[in-house]
């Protein structure tokens, strides 16, 4: 059943003295030089979650690198957004993100950066966006580096036989 809205064609006129002027506080208090408050680095993963679960394909993306376990995202953002973190603990999960945030590789790297930078970008000073950007890319660095320069395994020392044929240990 639908229900037609009729809207009237009505001005409607705000009424003086409605608000004491007490109550007001002064417009250089909203002035868009002052600065925003900083959601701390918890309530920021949850912000970007909320924002990749709202785009259609980065939701389908990382359901699908999360093997549908949601709440991982949400702990990896929280640990990829921490400045303290380096390259060492990622697990691939966070890798993959992290992949994904800074590389243009592909359909997927293409829609998700310039996605990610601007949902950043909306909720933080530009300083602290930037700062994260950069965090973030460094990290991709770090594992870029890791992969081109694998650590060696160390020797394993055989043992060694003597003419008798018992074997040393070293």
């Amino acid at each position: 059943m639908t229900i037609p809205l009729r809207l009237a064609n009505q001005t409607v006129q705000p009424v003086r003295g409605a608000i004491h002027p007490q109550y007001l506080l002064p417009t250089e208090e909203f002035s868009m030089s002052e600065r925003r408050p900083e959601p701390a680095t918890p309530e920021l993963s949850f912000r970007i979650y909320a924002a990749f679960r709202a785009h259609p394909h980065i939701n389908n993306v990382l359901t699908h690198i999360s093997r549908s376990k949601w709440g991982e995202v949400e702990q990896a953002l929280n640990r990829i957004f921490d400045l303290s973190t380096t390259s060492d603990g990622l697990s691939p999960l966070e890798e993959n993100i992290v992949e994904l945030m800074v590389g243009d590789r592909g359909i997927t790297g293409k829609i998700f950066k310039p996605y990610f930078q601007a949902a950043l970008r909306r909720m933080l000073e530009p300083s602290r966006a930037e700062r994260l950007i950069r965090h973030i890319t460094a990290l991709n660095l770090e594992l870029e580096w890791m992969v081109q320069h694998p650590t060696p395994a160390p020797l394993q020392s055989e043992p060694s036989e003597d003419p008798d044929g018992a074997a040393q240990r070293q």
